[in-house]
């Protein structure tokens, strides 16, 4: 290998790495995947930790450093807000989210000020 393919190489390996190197330091939002059809992003929040909830209601199925997999019944705390998860709806603070059908998967972003943006809702796929 000459002098020029080596230098590509040795380029192209060091562009990669430091691509992969900011965007792990980027921030991610939190996002909940809640019974496989709430999908909520917690805006602002890095730490999945600072999330709370009763084990004996809901149970985390897993976990990276941005996403947890939650299922159950119950009511989750995220700084001084409160997700109450029921069979169809969802309840952020005073504000109600209520599903229509029961295979719609529901996005929607909770603001540590407590505002919600809806996002979109899908249909989810026959699996």
């Amino acid at each position: 290998m000459n002098r020029s393919k080596l230098f590509a190489v040795l380029f192209i390996l060091a562009a990669f790495s430091a691509t992969l190197w900011m965007f792990q330091k980027i921030p991610h939002p939190v996002t909940l995947h809640i019974n496989n059809s709430w999908h909520v992003m917690l805006i602002g929040e890095e730490d999945s930790q600072s999330v709370k909830f009763n084990q004996q209601e809901i149970w985390l199925q897993k976990q990276d450093s941005a996403n947890l997999w939650l299922e159950g019944i119950g009511t989750i705390q995220w700084k001084t807000h409160h997700i109450k998860v029921e069979k169809n709806q969802l309840s952020f603070n005073q504000q109600v989210i209520e599903r229509s059908n029961a295979k719609l998967d529901v996005h929607l972003m909770l603001y540590p000020d407590g505002r919600v943006t809806k996002g979109k809702a899908t249909l989810k796929s026959n699996e």
